[in-house]
């Protein structure tokens, strides 16, 4: 999870698609090591959610990953996925055979983490709208995602919100009721797929970035791939992201 202007990534593109955009990682992927900051905001969630936002079926397959993680990128042992995710900036997950066995999320994104646990690649993405293709290639991206000779790989994802804190919780959904562009957000994540080595388990990271939408409103080209981009959403792809008022908003601005 990260919140830096050095890290800030654009991965808006036109039309908006939810096809699997994913791309083969050329250099080395390293897990970041945790900041006192994101230490407290993690610590913060996981008190306020408690359990929505970290499960895991305990099992030796889970015990294993988690040695091979902690291993693999130089941290300290890990007896749960809780404790994994006290080590590194990122939010995780860990999949067996394409199904979600334990994650700690302290910044989704308008789901609750622990209900996808015990799901697959295609339960968790089928209630996303205009998802054929996503849901169609589920099973052989879940092959693929966890071949250790293929991956890593890297996806990105986006979208604009009222609320500033990276934490996308479903709760906080309604509690904000954005104005203008000045009460806006440009959320993105950098999602990356790292196979464990038996071409089965692997790990998904995701790092969270919260940028004003103001910085970005000043680009004209950004400005508008962002319009183009949600011009082109369906009724209820915006329904599930949440941005018809704020599609509204960014209109008005024009």
């Amino acid at each position: 999870m990260i919140n830096s202007r050095e890290d800030f990534v654009f991965p808006v593109k036109v039309p908006y698609s939810t096809a699997p955009d994913i791309v083969k990682l050329i250099d080395e992927f390293n897990l970041t090591s945790i900041s006192n900051e994101v230490l407290a905001f993690k610590l913060e969630e996981l008190n306020k959610f408690q359990d929505d936002l970290a499960k895991e079926i305990s099992s030796d397959e889970l015990s294993h990953s988690l040695k091979i993680i902690c291993e693999k990128f130089n941290l300290p042992d890990a007896k749960t996925i809780k404790d994994l995710a006290k080590y590194i900036q990122d939010d995780i997950a860990i999949l067996s055979l394409g199904k979600v066995i334990a994650i700690c999320f302290c910044a989704p994104s308008g789901f609750i983490p622990s209900k996808v646990v015990g799901k697959s690649f295609f339960e968790i993405h089928q209630p996303i709208p205009d998802s054929e293709l996503l849901l169609k290639m589920s099973d052989k991206l879940s092959s693929m995602l966890s071949d250790i000779s293929r991956g890593p790989y890297r996806r990105y994802i986006w979208t604009i919100t009222a609320n500033p804190s990276m934490s996308q919780h479903p709760s906080m959904k309604d509690k904000f009721h954005p104005k203008s562009i000045f009460d806006l957000h440009f959320r993105s994540e950098t999602q990356t797929t790292v196979p464990l080595g038996d071409d089965v388990h692997m790990l998904f990271s995701v790092k969270v970035e919260m940028t004003p939408l103001k910085d970005i409103w000043m680009d004209t080209v950004k400005k508008n791939t962002i319009l183009e981009s949600i011009d082109t959403m369906s009724e209820s792809m915006l329904e599930y992201k949440n941005l018809r008022t704020i599609k509204s908003i960014l209109k008005q601005d024009l």
